[in-house]
C-alpha cells in the first residue's frame, strides 16, 4: 500500500495499482534514442505485474497505530516484506517466464540497492542473504526458460526499476529527482503541479502521455485495525490521472 498523508486526510493506493501505472508507461516507452521494452509484450506484462504479490496484503493492510491509518509498504516489517517478495515470481510464472524473471530481478534489486545488511539485525540479515541466493538460482532457471541472457534480462530490470521510481514519484507527489538510469541514460523528473510533470530527456513515444489509476481517500483516523480495514474497503475509489510532458 502506498500512503499519501497530508494530515487532514490520507490517500491509499494499492501496490498493484501503482504497478499498473508503471505498466501504462512501459507501453509507450521508447524513442529514437531510447530503446523500447524487448521482448515488448513479456516485459510490459512483468512491469504491470511486478507488485502482484502485494494483492492480499493490500486488501487487509495493517494499522499504523501512531498515524491512525493504514501502514504503507515501507512501514511493513522486513520479515513480512520478505515473505511477499519470496513468492512473487510464482504469481506470474504461469503467464510468462520472462515476467516472472523481471519480478525476481526487481525484488533482488530492491534488496541490494535499498536494504543495507550492515544495518539489519543478524537474523534479518540472514533472511535477506538466503533470499538473494535463492532468487539468483531461480533467475538462472528462468533465464533458460525465457531463452535469454542475464545481461539482457538485467537491462529490462533497469527499465522496470526506473518506471517503478517514476510511478512512485507521481503517486506520492515527490519533488524533483533523477530516475535510476536505463542504458546509461539518467532522466530527470520535475513535477509541475496538478498531477503533471516533465521528463528530460524525453523517453516516451508520444509528445504527451496521461496515465491513471484508482485511489481511495479517507479523513478518519483509527485505533482499531479491523475498523480501519472495513472503512477502507467501503470507501469508493477515485480516478487519479497524471500527465507527463517533455521538458
Amino acid at each position: 500500500m502506498l500512503i499519501v498523508d497530508s494530515g487532514d486526510r490520507w490517500t491509499a493506493i494499492t501496490q498493484p495499482a501503482h504497478a499498473w501505472l508503471a505498466g501504462q508507461l512501459a507501453q509507450v516507452w521508447g524513442t529514437g534514442d531510447i530503446a523500447p521494452p524487448e521482448p515488448r509484450a513479456e516485459v510490459c506484462l512483468g512491469i504491470e505485474q511486478h507488485d502482484v504479490a502485494w494483492t492480499d496484503y493490500d486488501r487487509r493492510p495493517p494499522l499504523h497505530a501512531d498515524a491512525g491509518r493504514a501502514a504503507s509498504f515501507i512501514e511493513a516489517p522486513i520479515r513480512e516484506r520478505h515473505l511477499i517478495w519470496r513468492d512473487a515470481p510464482d504469481r506470474v510464472l504461469a503467464q510468462s517466464p520472462w515476467a516472472a524473471l523481471l519480478v525476481s530481478l526487481h525484488g533482488t534489486n530492491i534488496h541490494t540497492r535499498y536494504v543495507s545488511l550492515d544495518h539489519l539485525p543478524g537474523e534479518d540479515a540472514d533472511i535477506v542473504r538466503d533470499y538473494l541466493a535463492a532468487q539468483r538460482a531461480l533467475q538462472d532457471r528462468l533465464i533458460d526458460l525465457a531463452g535469454t541472457t542475464r545481461a539482457a534480462a538485467e537491462r529490462q530490470a533497469e527499465l522496470l526499476f526506473a518506471l517503478d521510481a517514476l510511478s512512485l514519484s507521481l503517486c506520492h507527489g515527490w519533488p524533483e529527482r533523477e530516475l535510476p538510469p536505463v542504458d546509461d541514460v539518467t532522466i530527470r523528473y520535475l513535477p509541475t503541479g496538478d498531477g503533471a510533470a516533465t521528463l528530460d530527456p524525453w523517453p516516451l513515444a508520444m509528445p504527451e502521455v496521461t496515465v491513471a489509476l484508482a485511489a481511495r481517500t479517507l479523513t478518519e483516523r483509527f485505533t482499531d485495525e479491523q475498523v480501519m480495514q472495513a472503512a477502507l474497503e467501503d470507501t469508493p475509489s477515485e480516478r487519479r490521472a497524471y500527465t507527463l510532458r517533455a521538458a
